[in-house]
């Protein structure tokens, strides 16, 4: 029997086959992989006791340098193996990783294995960067401040070795049982754990400090981290509504509605937008991150909104407002309208004012 098939562009041998079987068999496939990790790394299919010689079709999952051998004849048995073997770079096969090889005989249907890559370990990560471990208070969020919900204050104990958990204690109680959230890796390879206090609205407006304690095996002794409502450098936000500018206008496409809220302190501000009086959801405008303004003097921030609209509805007539949320404003909010008749905004200041659900917090 002349082999047809595998080998590249040499001469098909011809096999001897007085002692071949009459009968075909389809072939044993077996991985091949080295102990060794070099780069490139070579990865190998045996493919034993089968006939006819050919065709052998070998196909590998990933692309590299591949080399099938012809098939060798054992004359005891009367049967045929051959292997096949794929160079590729080490970064490709990872160790703990696999590469499929498919073998295909006129005997049975494709049989694949797959093959462990010997390639480079994946990096470990890295060492905890535990030398400071960190113990922060970060305040209620503004939207559940001003709009009546269940404010919480959260304890985060970060930069911690090992994964034990933490022990937490707050001081004023809010009535409510403080929850302690499960341990989490970090970025540095270290540990993190945070214990959530609700309920703290009413206190926290009225400036009670809040203390949070915490021991853990990581270090001796407690570490403590203390939070309350700023009631110094505070100031109120100036809110200017700009009206579209004319060269949108002279598309009669969609117009730009423009919110600059400016020399407010803190930092955290509530933006909100309505169509007559009906709430926009968050997705229908944009707010950026409150910025420091320079040169001020004392600290304080601006933050600028965007609510596009079609042309069609400012020119008809209709009225679309800014509600402005601050913790140092005396109802909470504040509301600036303006519509395409009175071309100049209108200002007053209001209460709790819709749902709490679209808010833009920061």
């Amino acid at each position: 029997m002349v082999l047809t098939s595998l080998g590249h562009g040499s001469r098909a041998p011809s096999y001897n086959i007085s002692h071949v079987p009459v009968t075909s068999k389809a072939p044993s496939v077996f991985p091949l992989s080295s102990p060794m990790c070099k780069d490139p790394v070579i990865i190998g299919c045996l493919i034993k006791d089968f006939f006819p010689p050919a065709p052998v079709t070998v196909t590998w999952g990933k692309s590299g340098k591949e080399t099938t051998f012809l098939p060798v004849l054992d004359k005891e048995s009367g049967l045929f193996t051959t292997s096949s073997q794929l160079s590729l770079p080490a970064a490709e096969c990872p160790v703990c990783s696999n590469v499929t090889c498919s073998v295909q005989h006129a005997t049975s249907a494709i049989k694949t294995v797959e093959v462990p890559c010997p390639g480079p370990r994946p990096p470990k990560p890295p060492p905890c960067d535990c030398s400071q471990i960190n113990l922060s208070l970060q305040r209620p969020s503004l939207e559940d401040l001003l709009l009546g919900s269940d404010a919480s204050l959260t304890c985060t104990l970060s930069g911690l070795k090992t994964n034990q958990p933490a022990s937490f204690s707050w001081e004023p109680s809010t009535g409510k049982e403080p929850i302690q959230k499960p341990v989490e890796v970090d970025s540095h390879g270290g540990y993190t754990v945070s214990s959530v206090l609700p309920g703290c609205a009413e206190l926290w407006n009225s400036g009670t400090t809040f203390t949070c304690t915490v021991t853990h095996p990581d270090f001796e002794g407690t570490k403590t981290a203390t939070a309350k409502k700023e009631t110094e450098n505070v100031f109120r936000p100036q809110v200017h509504l700009l009206p579209p500018p004319s060269e949108e206008l002279a598309l009669n496409e969609l117009v730009s509605l423009t919110c600059l809220v400016r020399g407010f302190s803190p930092k955290e501000v509530l933006v909100r937008w309505l169509h007559g009086t009906e709430e926009l959801t968050s997705d229908k405008y944009l707010v950026w991150d409150p910025l420091k303004e320079p040169d001020e003097g004392a600290t304080t921030y601006a933050v600028t909104s965007v609510l596009r609209v079609t042309a069609a509805a400012w020119k008809q007539g209709d009225s679309f407002s800014c509600i402005v949320g601050h913790e140092s404003l005396p109802l909470s909010f504040t509301q600036k309208t303006i519509d395409h008749q009175s071309g100049k905004p209108t200002h007053v200041n209001v209460s709790v004012i819709m749902a709490e659900a679209d808010g833009t917090c920061y």
